[in-house]
């Protein structure tokens, strides 16, 4: 185990996070753009196809230059992050559109705390320079991590729902 395999199994957990994000949003872009318009996006069409773009690109760099897409990932999700939060204070309730089309939740700050775990995913990949050997156990710690916060929010979300 060390931080270069730890950084770079983080870049690979997060591309396959941004890759599912892309094409769950890109297999209805129609309901994409209709939940985008319902948070107040504007040219809800025009970001419906660019957002996922900028996602798969992302994820081509995560995987082919880890620092140049963990600053990518962090960028996109602060982005993100300023967005659903400026949507919250507003009062909107609206589903995000987060990992396509298919979600009905409403916008919560669990979306917010989901961000930031995935901010400190990419955060991890910086210890990484370049694609580099993933030792199982670089690997498990990585999954583990995930899982931790994962099943954090999925408690916080089922508690928050009764």
């Amino acid at each position: 185990m060390n931080s270069s395999g730890i950084g770079y199994a983080a870049a690979v957990a997060l591309a396959a996070i941004f890759a599912i994000a892309a094409v769950a949003k890109l297999r209805d872009l129609t309901a994409t753009e209709r939940e985008f318009a319902g948070l107040g996006l504007p040219r809800a069409s025009f970001f419906a196809r660019f957002v996922p773009l900028v996602e798969l690109s992302i994820v081509a760099l995560l995987l082919i230059v880890p620092p140049a897409g963990a600053i990518g990932a962090l960028v996109s999700l602060a982005f993100f992050t300023t967005f659903l939060l400026g949507r919250l204070r507003a009062g909107v309730r609206a589903p995000c559109a987060c990992f396509g089309a298919s979600r009905a939740r409403p916008i919560s700050l669990l979306d917010v705390i989901r961000n930031f775990g995935l901010m400190a995913l990419a955060a991890a990949v910086l210890a990484t320079d370049r694609p580099t050997r993933i030792s199982a156990l670089d690997a498990l710690v990585v999954i583990v991590a995930i899982a931790v916060v994962s099943g954090a929010l999925h408690l916080a979300g089922r508690v928050r729902s009764r």
